[in-house]
């Protein structure tokens, strides 16, 4: 890289992250984003898992001198609480007395990494901006704007692909020679619950990482600054107790209530 220009496509958490870490090493940075900047727009609902941050990414975080920024906005965990079937409930720490995992909100992060961009003279931030083709044999990328329509082609001497699943990065190395690649999808989706706060207190130990374990699927909750818990059902997409199972109310709030022996939150 000796013109130290970089363009990464995608600025979710690895994109952004990697932004701040190459611009802390002197390159230049366009990170280019197909969703709407998230300082002008709600963030997204309904498909998130929030983060529980161990030592690794705290580390990373600290390379990028965001960590205070993310303690900030972040809940300390003890250790995971588990809610058995019978009802009972048991407390796991996660090690020695003082050590702990955060609870941190995956979009607030993500807003977090991209204000500390913006604030680096040689990163530079675009959104609405959908990767739509790469020529790694001319090194130029295609971003169409999705509020105009309009397709700007760019050159790159580096390219990081960070636009995740149906990556269009990747999918452009498939026809490399040498390129090896395979993909399998699991049996298993998720879903974004919200367990409401009572009166903006948590209803449910605050430090802690809550988990109904079950043999085929559960359910985990993370402790949020408002008193709300963002909650991920993990379960199959066919067969009993799955989501093509549950297609009423009814069946819905059995489950949670019986099976999973949550009344807290119907």
């Amino acid at each position: 890289m000796e013109d130290k220009k970089v363009l990464i496509s995608g600025g979710g958490l690895v994109g952004s992250l990697l932004a701040l870490l190459l611009g802390k090493a002197g390159y230049e940075v366009d990170v280019y984003e197909k969703r709407p900047d998230p300082l002008m727009t709600a963030p997204e609902t309904g498909r998130s898992i929030n983060l529980a941050l161990s030592h690794r990414g705290i580390r990373a975080l600290r390379a990028a001198g965001v960590e205070q920024e993310m303690l900030d906005i972040a809940i300390p965990m003890k250790g995971r609480f588990i809610h058995h079937e019978d009802g009972t409930n048991s407390f796991q720490p996660y090690g020695d007395e003082g050590q702990v995992i955060y609870a941190v909100s995956r979009a607030e992060l993500n807003k977090t990494l991209l204000n500390k961009a913006r604030e680096a003279h040689n990163v530079n931030l675009f959104f609405n901006e959908r990767c739509v083709k790469v020529c790694t044999e001319d090194s130029v990328i295609e971003f169409e704007n999705k509020q105009d329509g309009r397709v700007k082609t760019k050159e790159f001497s580096v390219l990081f692909g960070a636009d995740g699943a149906f990556s269009q990065v990747r999918s452009s190395l498939l026809p490399t020679s040498r390129f090896n690649y395979s993909q399998e999808y699991l049996e298993y989706g998720y879903k974004e619950l919200t367990i409401p706060s009572d009166e903006g207190k948590h209803r449910m130990e605050k430090n802690a990482l809550h988990i109904w374990p079950r043999e085929k699927y559960m359910l985990i909750a993370l402790p949020n600054l408002d008193g709300t818990f963002t909650a991920t059902l993990f379960l199959p997409f066919e067969g009993e107790n799955s989501f093509e199972s549950l297609k009423t109310d009814t069946q819905v709030e059995t489950f949670l209530k019986v099976i999973l022996q949550m009344r807290l939150i119907l």
